[in-house]
């Protein structure tokens, strides 16, 4: 893999391996795939002959020297899409995209480019093979505002005409303090900034285990039953600790007429609906749990089999080269064992 002469040949074996990840995973599986771009004609890539490097699209000072001089001409310095690519031929082999995740990177090498932006992110598919799957709501914290600037929403003042009088509604968060955080979170978001992190047995660019932690958590259940193979999930509540104004509750929707009759809208409660967690759902098999697999199939370094194993859960990995799998039981073997 990598060392085809050019990236429609590439994509090809990529999405052929892929055939056989869908074939083997489970129907309530994820798949989760972090891919990077490259640049037509440009670069000499280690491990690549004279006729694979450039994926076959020679350069040279004097441009164009031999090969697919049309090739040359079209991609030479433009980014090759390959990304995009996979993604398109993954979905034409019936695989469901419900992510396109854009990992960026705070952190990443700077570029000695002076014709074109640094690049600071990559792309992370989040796949599935059928429509209905196995996946955990993931949170992320509320965004953390003032109380001046929350009450100047809330504290809606109606004027109508200089000598109109005013309808305001006082809402106080007092007892929060001069800072108000929503309780809860909300739904995770497709950006996600996460630092590169060296590791310094391995001459290639690792995972942080940050960036591998949410797939795992949210597409690999913790608990799978021995029996049918149904995962628990988890069960919650809704919490409503909303606080009203008497106004507010007369009309239960937070919406009063102003002296034009017009409806005004008093923005609702200061604080926020939750959700209390109540237990685990149970397929009845009494046959035990054990945790689900993850899949590597490009292990490496064994970033993703260590995070699941942190996780508590199973994994495989595959890899080509010794020295990689050396050095991933190596790390995996220094995770103390999880309790399941």
């Amino acid at each position: 893999m990598g060392l085809e002469k050019t990236f429609e040949e590439y994509i090809t074996k990529l999405c052929d391996i892929f055939d056989e990840v869908k074939r083997v995973l489970k129907k309530d599986g994820t798949c989760w795939v972090n891919l990077g771009d490259s640049y037509g004609g440009s670069g000499n890539a280690s491990g690549h002959t004279e006729d694979t490097k450039n994926l076959g699209y020679k350069t040279s000072e004097m441009g164009a020297t031999k090969g697919n001089q049309k090739a040359t001409r079209q991609y030479a310095k433009s980014l090759l899409l390959i990304p995009q690519r996979f993604a398109i031929e993954m979905v034409n082999r019936g695989w469901i995209l419900r992510n396109t995740i854009i990992w960026h990177k705070p952190n990443c090498m700077p570029s000695s480019a002076k014709d074109r932006f640094t690049v600071d992110f990559e792309y992370l598919y989040f796949f599935t093979k059928s429509k209905k799957y196995w996946f955990e709501q993931q949170l992320e914290p509320h965004k953390e505002v003032s109380i001046k600037a929350r009450n100047s929403k809330l504290n809606q003042t109606t004027n109508i005409g200089a000598s109109r009088s005013a309808v305001n509604v006082q809402m106080g968060n007092e007892s929060r303090g001069n800072r108000f955080i929503p309780e809860g979170g909300k739904n995770k978001r497709a950006v996600w900034t996460i630092t590169t992190k060296p590791f310094k047995e391995a001459h290639f660019a690792t995972f942080p285990e940050d960036l591998i932690a949410t797939p795992i958590k949210a597409g690999c259940p913790r608990y799978v039953c021995k029996k049918c193979g149904k995962a628990r999930e988890k069960m919650y509540k809704d919490i409503d600790n909303r606080h009203w104004t008497d106004r507010q509750k007369a009309t239960k929707k937070g919406m009063i007429l102003n002296e034009t009759g017009q409806r005004n809208d008093l923005g609702g409660s200061f604080e926020t609906k939750e959700t209390q967690f109540i237990g685990l759902t149970d397929c009845g098999c009494n046959a035990g749990w054990e945790p689900g697999i993850v899949l590597d199939i490009f292990s490496g370094a064994g970033t993703t089999a260590v995070v699941a194993k942190k996780q508590g859960k199973r994994y495989i990995g595959i890899e080509i080269k010794q020295e990689y799998i050396d050095m991933a039981n190596k790390r995996i073997r220094a995770i103390p064992a999880t309790l399941f």
